[in-house]
């Protein structure tokens, strides 16, 4: 070192020209890929060259070469195709599924790589990271590319392993417009796709737990023939519930299709076990001799049993791939801990984080549900090596900031033997973005500093508006600060957690954000808030106008309707132009579309006469039909959301009307209810003869039993030709009931 230094003094004017020789050619750094590798790895190459070009303002190529014909100068070599030397198996060991190496093999060449496509993509971005790169939230402006004269490529000697090995965010409610729309819906799933490789959360270990009772073992195919493989409900097999688990035939059926799915996918890690969505369990003999003695009979502290299933399973499959593990949601009936079962090496759990609180922290002593749900955590803890959490980051179109519960979940939930997590996000939504980010980072690396990550998280999208817009953002959070309010998914909640008080106030702090936002990318983000905020006021306003103009319509109210309409439109076709998914989560029922049409329906741009059979599509069946959509008296009011086939309601009737062609001589009802949380919660059906003036119950059931029932309407409507049906939910705070696949038959 210190020869060379010499050296470089006796010929200072040599030097200063061959600086300024390098500061007048174009920085030139070729990107290597095999010459054969994927189209995934291509991609991830094309956007790092990208990148590189972006921060030095010279041209990086993607070049295709083989190991052994490199071509001289700076050069990035992408793919362990390049790595050798590398002990594998050692490499294996310490990258685990996709972690990865930042290795530089001389002054000019860095090698990045992991063992699979995974692990080299993550080699890609975390090395990007490592020089600045930061990629916020999906969609557009929202990167941030620094400023540099050449990335350093000497001197890398680092192994990069996630902390927990399997990321995953994806979207459930959205895709329900694929049909619809199926270049938008690749076009929002492609962002959310590149958004998440980009922040090294492509998925991680490849695994399978989602509902599989019904897929494995379908009803349609063994009920006929095998009906003591499906739950004995009220001394009869139904084929509707969940498994008889006890059964030797069920398990083996499980096993073989296990094995079967690690033969045709070795890097399969897990097949799945998980029970139903709900309840429905078996309450044979077998079945309830291993339930704690108070659960037996009940639909709740089901875990022993599943675990004795999942073990079952387990030990078979384990003769044949012992490195694979048998996975099953802890949810519903079975997220309580077991009480004496304990699971295999290789069996994973999976514990939904469902109906709790997803305003706060687990370990948030504000939250008396999450201090239940925390129970639930470190008993399952105590038990199992490792975990998955299956969490729901977004549940709503309305604002989802629920940041502060992620920067506290991910490194508690580390300490509790939790290594994974997979998350549903409904929709997308105001603030949601900023959990997801954290997400990402937090389960790279628990140990990150979570109001670092969030300082350069807001200094990244906002620049000097960062505080502003920080302080914006707390605004929406407020309800945190009341024990009685909790966020879980139901659009209920929506004018608690958010009252139109405080998105007043909300854009009011945006105004003081916009001036200082400097950058293009910058005001972009602060004008999507904007119009964030815009929707939920329009959103207020519109009910409000359409709740007046039940009363009179007159023509000042009908003014207010219509500016208030253009306004809601206005709103929609911006964030249309620049977010599908935030546009397309406003299409679901109970949101902005649904608001619109009443609109139109009131100004007589459309009509709909639900008496005279003007029911659009909302139909559950041949003859009945919902009055979601009608303009009704407040009696007939839909119960606040749905999702999914299931109505939520807190003293609110979600009413059908059916009529028929000629007298009714017999009809049935038939519905599946229950609730996973609300013990006290019921549901009355009730009539009506005089289309909603007055009702009878005719039915009650309580919520916190699973019970597909059936019940004969014939004694009520004989004689008749239409009668209007309704669930009447129990009234009460957070009082939820559920149900669905409703169906009336009518002769």
């Amino acid at each position: 070192m210190h020869q060379s230094c010499s050296r470089s003094m006796v010929r200072p004017i040599l030097l200063t020209l061959a600086v300024l020789t390098a500061a007048a050619q174009a920085y030139a750094l070729d990107v290597i890929i095999p010459r054969d590798c994927p189209q995934e790895r291509v991609a991830v190459a094309e956007d790092l060259a990208r990148c590189l070009t972006q921060m030095t303002g010279d041209e990086a190529r993607v070049l295709r070469r083989d190991a052994a014909a490199l071509p001289s100068g700076p050069k990035v070599l992408l793919g362990d195709e390049f790595s050798a030397g590398i002990d594998r198996a050692r490499l294996s060991r310490h990258v685990g599924y996709d972690g990865y190496v930042t290795r530089s093999l001389d002054e000019d060449t860095l090698l990045l790589c992991g063992q699979n496509e995974a692990g080299h993509a993550n080699a890609a971005y975390g090395w990007l990271r490592e020089l600045g790169c930061r990629w916020l939230m999906p969609g557009p402006n929202a990167e941030v590319i620094p400023q540099i004269a050449a990335p350093r490529l000497s001197g890398w000697d680092e192994i990069e392993k996630p902390a927990w090995v399997h990321r995953a965010l994806w979207y459930s409610a959205l895709k329900n417009i694929s049909a619809d729309s199926p270049e938008e819906t690749a076009a929002y799933m492609g962002e959310l796709a590149t958004w998440m490789r980009r922040n090294r959360m492509g998925q991680g270990v490849p695994v399978k737990f989602g509902h599989s009772f019904l897929h494995v073992v379908p009803a349609d195919e063994y009920f006929e023939t095998h009906p003591e493989y499906f739950a004995l409900r009220d001394g009869e097999r139904v084929p509707d519930g969940q498994l008889c688990t006890t059964n030797e035939d069920v398990i083996a059926i499980f096993a073989d299709a296990a094995i079967a799915a690690f033969d045709e996918n070795p890097e399969l890690k897990s097949f799945s076990l998980s029970p139903n969505d709900g309840y429905g369990w078996c309450h044979c003999d077998a079945c309830e001799a291993l339930d704690p003695p108070d659960a037996r009979g009940t639909e709740r502290n089901k875990a022993d049993r599943v675990i004795a299933f999942a073990n079952a399973v387990a030990r078979r499959v384990k003769e044949a791939h012992p490195d694979h593990w048998l996975a099953f949601y802890a949810y519903a009936g079975c997220v309580e801990a077991p009480t004496y079962a304990d699971p295999d090496d290789n069996v994973l759990v999976v514990i939904a984080h469902y109906v709790a609180d997803q305003l706060r922290a687990i370990n948030d002593p504000a939250s008396k549900w999450n201090a239940a749900f925390m129970e639930h955590v470190d008993g399952w803890g105590a038990v199992s090596e490792q975990m998955f959490l299956r969490e729901y980051y977004c549940r709503w179109w309305a604002p989802w900031p629920m940041y502060p519960a992620v920067a506290g979940d991910i490194p508690y939930l580390t300490t509790r033997n939790f290594n994974g997590f997979n998350a549903e996000l409904e929709y997308r939504s105001e603030g949601s973005e900023i959990g997801w980010c954290l997400l990402g980072q937090l389960c790279w690396d628990p140990a990150q500093d979570p109001d670092a990550l969030l300082a350069e998280y807001f200094e990244g999208l906002y620049g000097p508006a960062a505080g502003a817009m920080r302080a914006y953002f707390e605004i929406l959070r407020e309800s945190a600060a009341t024990p009685e309010l909790r966020a879980r998914g139901g659009l209920d909640e929506i004018p608690q957690l958010f009252p139109p008080e405080m998105i007043a106030r909300a854009r009011e702090q945006l105004e003081v954000a916009r001036p200082l936002a400097q950058t293009e990318a910058q005001r972009f983000q602060v004008e999507r808030s904007v119009d964030a905020m815009e929707m939920m006021g329009a959103y207020y306003d519109l009910q409000s106008a359409i709740r007046d103009a039940a009363e009179e319509m007159d023509a000042p109210r009908r003014t207010r309707i219509v500016a208030e309409q253009q306004r809601a439109l206005a709103v929609l076709d911006r964030i249309r132009g620049y977010d599908l998914a935030r546009y397309w989560s406003t299409q679901r029922d109970g949101g902005m579309i649904s608001l619109l049409e009443e609109a139109e329906l009131l100004l007589g741009m459309e009509t709909l006469d639900p008496w005279a059979g003007d029911f659009r599509k909302d139909t559950f069946g041949q003859q009945v039909v919902s009055m979601k959509r009608m303009i009704s008296p407040e009696e007939i009011r839909w119960s606040g959301s749905v999702d999914n086939g299931y109505i939520y309601g807190n003293d609110a009737r979600a009413a059908w009307y059916v009529k028929a062609e000629a007298p009714i001589e017999s009809c049935t009802l038939s519905a599946l209810t229950y609730d996973s949380d609300e013990r006290a919660g019921w549901i009355e059906w009730q009539l009506s003869f005089d289309r909603g003036e007055t009702w009878e119950t005719v039915a009650r059931v309580d919520s916190d039993t699973w019970k597909r029932g059936t019940w004969d309407l014939t004694e009520w409507v004989a004689g008749r030709e239409e009668f209007v049906l309704a669930a009447h939910f129990a009234p009460g705070a957070n009082t939820r009931a559920r149900l669905s696949e409703v169906e009336v038959e009518v002769k």
